[in-house]
């Protein structure tokens, strides 16, 4: 069935003051995002009450006239509205979350790749959500990894969620870059570990085997020698 489709941001931004949390949580291969905004009074509320079919994939979006009928192509977000506080999530695998259109509304470039037994996550620089819609004051950006991180620009650390904090004034000059550790990444280097251990352990040992013949050796020379010697005499 056909559905209006608006377009996500001015669904965010209709309202004057808004403030939203954008939160990523990455679980092994899985990409689970979510947005909140809440609603501070009664026509922001009814606003964001509003159910809309939003596509996850950005290339299913439509830019067109907002009040073009469009069918919705594809999955799309889970909505739920609930005291005045609006909540859009998706659970993406690692090769579908490049092209997510919650990030795609405020990064034209979106990078998740990885590099040495790494992920590397990272933005174009400035989000320009701020500069099409003025009327956003905050953007809270929470990423949480159960990995090791190598190196992060977050404005705040808290256990293993890293935090960036967006508003108009620091928003053009602001990317998110993450790199962590992938658990392939790490078992490899166990493996190549292992492997450089039996092989020291098997020097050690033939040289123990070597020296033993030697030592035999010595004592059969030593030996004969010996009984060569009574002869003699």
């Amino acid at each position: 069935m056909k559905k209006k489709l608006c377009l996500l941001v001015v669904i965010i931004l209709m309202s004057t003051g808004c403030t939203c949390e954008y939160n990523l949580t990455i679980d092994n291969n899985t990409y689970k995002e979510s947005v909140n905004i809440v609603g501070t009074n009664n026509s922001e509320r009814n606003n964001l009450n509003t159910k809309i079919e939003i596509p996850v994939d950005k290339n299913n979006y439509y830019y067109g006239d907002q009040s073009t009928n469009y069918s919705s192509l594809g999955d799309i977000y889970n909505y739920s509205y609930n005291n005045g506080k609006l909540n859009m999530s998706y659970d993406f695998i690692k090769s579908e979350f490049i092209n997510s259109t919650l990030v795609s509304a405020c990064y034209k470039t979106l990078t998740v790749t990885n590099y040495q037994g790494n992920t590397v996550i990272s933005t174009s620089n400035g989000a320009m959500c701020f500069d099409n819609y003025p009327e956003m004051t905050n953007l809270v950006i929470n990423i949480t990894v159960d990995k090791n991180v190598i190196s992060n620009n977050a404005d705040k650390v808290n256990g293993n969620t890293y935090t960036w904090n967006l508003t108009n004034d620091n928003s053009s000059n602001k990317a998110i870059n993450l790199v962590f550790q992938n658990e392939e990444g790490n078992e490899k280097e166990i493996v190549e570990d292992t492997k450089n251990n039996n092989k020291d352990y098997t020097m050690f040992i033939m040289a123990g085997i070597l020296l033993i013949v030697m030592l035999i050796v010595y004592a059969y020379v030593n030996n004969l020698k010996n009984d060569n010697d009574g002869v003699d005499d």
